[in-house]
């Protein structure tokens, strides 16, 4: 692995191992998560899924100890920058009292055999929302794109932003039950996922790669999307021909939303509102309610790009 991208200090390390010795030794033969985990491995016909476990995550999967050890720590660090991020941005958010479940496979092959299902080279992983899992893999196993110019980056970036996913569930930000406009949770994702362990770069810098993006689809004609039309449907974020540039704009709303310091209390109760489950059917009048003229915020995020 590269150094850069993945290694965490001593000190971190030695923090996560004291945390994990304070809460008591856990029981992974005991977790039936972890059971449904595994037979569903038997069910693939895959082998060797064993379990590693930091403060506040258990991993399990095909691939080695070391890896799993290696991705438990990045989940951990940018765990602790998730919280400080966003706590100081006046969010309350608790740990779960549960360890998150991060399912490990040894590479694209694995995955595909875990979901059961062809894999495009361009998914990293994702988080299960029904299950409540990270599933991620590491893009130089078997299976790999013998072509992809840095795999240990791509490595990072996908566990960086899945990590995130997961968190923004199950710290209280968002409701793992809830509507949640798919703009809004990508935009957490990937206002997040410029953080890197060795670079020093943090949680909500300006994210070149979805410039890039936004850039590259309004060269092939794609229009730009309309926040109101970004909040009522999902699809934007689900079809190829769109996937670039709204996952561009996702980014640019939320970071709108939360590094202005007059629209931040608005994002806070608009997340709160959100949590308390509304109708789907509602998510422009919701909006609309707690962010105000979705028209014109279209407008600040268009002209602040």
């Amino acid at each position: 692995m590269n150094p850069d991208d993945w290694t965490i200090s001593r000190r971190q390390w030695l923090f996560s191992a004291l945390a994990l010795a304070s809460m008591g030794a856990d029981d992974p033969a005991q977790d039936p998560r972890l059971a449904a985990i595994r037979a569903r491995a038997r069910k693939a016909e895959m082998q060797g899924f064993d379990e590693s476990m930091s403060a506040h995550y258990v991993a399990i999967g095909d691939t080695s100890e070391k890896f799993r050890t290696e991705a438990l720590s990045v989940c951990e660090a940018v765990a602790a920058d998730y919280f400080k991020t966003f706590k100081d941005k006046g969010f309350e958010l608790t740990w779960p009292k549960e360890k998150m479940v991060v399912v490990v496979l040894l590479g694209p092959k694995s995955y595909a055999a875990y979901e059961g299902a062809f894999i495009d080279e361009a998914i990293g992983g994702h988080f299960d929302l029904e299950a409540n899992q990270l599933v991620m893999f590491d893009f130089r196993g078997p299976g790999a794109n013998p072509k992809a110019p840095i795999p240990e980056q791509d490595n990072t970036l996908a566990l960086v932003h899945e990590t995130v996913h997961q968190l923004t569930f199950n710290s209280g930000l968002l409701g793992l039950k809830a509507d949640v406009p798919k703009c809004i949770s990508e935009g957490l994702a990937t206002y997040a996922e410029t953080w890197a362990p060795r670079r020093k770069q943090k949680m909500g810098e300006r994210n070149r790669r979805r410039l890039l993006g936004l850039e590259l689809a309004s060269r092939q004609g794609v229009k730009w999307i309309p926040t109101a039309q970004l909040i009522a449907e999902d699809k934007w974020l689900d079809d190829e021909p769109t996937i670039q540039i709204a996952y561009a704009e996702s980014w640019l709303l939320v970071s709108k939303l939360l590094n202005s310091s007059a629209r931040l209390p608005r994002f806070r109760d608009y997340l709160a509102a959100l949590r308390g489950k509304p109708d789907p059917s509602r998510r422009i009048e919701i909006a609309t309610e707690h962010l105000g003229d979705l028209e014109k915020l279209d407008k600040e995020i268009r002209v602040g790009r």
